[in-house]
């Protein structure tokens, strides 16, 4: 924690987010603001889609769906730039995608069950940031302990 305090302290931005580290407050921080930048345009296109889907529940549910496939795919980019930088346990990148947006359909199936839950008990937009929240933590660690951890558990595509 302290190092981390003492980048952002002293604005030592290239190495906060580009040179490689193995500080685990330092990657979740990265994840954190990758996943914020990511978050905005999910939310931006929520917003816009459900002006168009409209507010009722399937409405809702198409909304949160484009939303979060447009901020998978910025947090898949981003991410790759600094966050998981290290090879995704010898995967290509085509598997290496396929993988990270199966974990990504999982975050997606969260985060629509519990909107549809949330949306009973509170105002949509203010469900959607609870769930996304919790849902970043929920890839961050997936991803990381799937895709990026050091043992190998076999993933389809993966060079032995």
């Amino acid at each position: 924690m302290k190092e981390l305090f003492n980048l952002i302290i002293h604005f030592r931005l290239k190495t906060l987010f580009y040179s490689p580290t193995q500080n685990e407050i330092i990657r979740i921080f990265r994840y954190v603001f990758v996943g914020g930048i990511a978050f905005l345009f999910d939310y931006l296109f929520f917003f816009l889609a459900g002006l168009i889907l409209g507010d009722t529940t399937w409405g809702i549910v198409g909304a949160t769906a484009i939303g979060f496939v447009i901020g998978l795919t910025i947090n898949y980019f981003a991410s790759k730039k600094v966050v998981f930088t290290e090879n995704p346990r010898g995967l290509n990148a085509k598997s290496e995608f396929i993988v990270y947006g199966i974990i990504g359909l999982f975050g997606l199936l969260i985060t629509e069950g519990l909107m549809l839950v949330m949306i009973l008990v509170m105002n949509k937009y203010i469900a959607r940031l609870i769930v996304s929240i919790m849902v970043l933590l929920y890839n961050y660690f997936a991803r990381k302990l799937i895709l990026y951890r050091k043992s190998s558990i076999g993933l389809p595509g993966e060079k032995l």
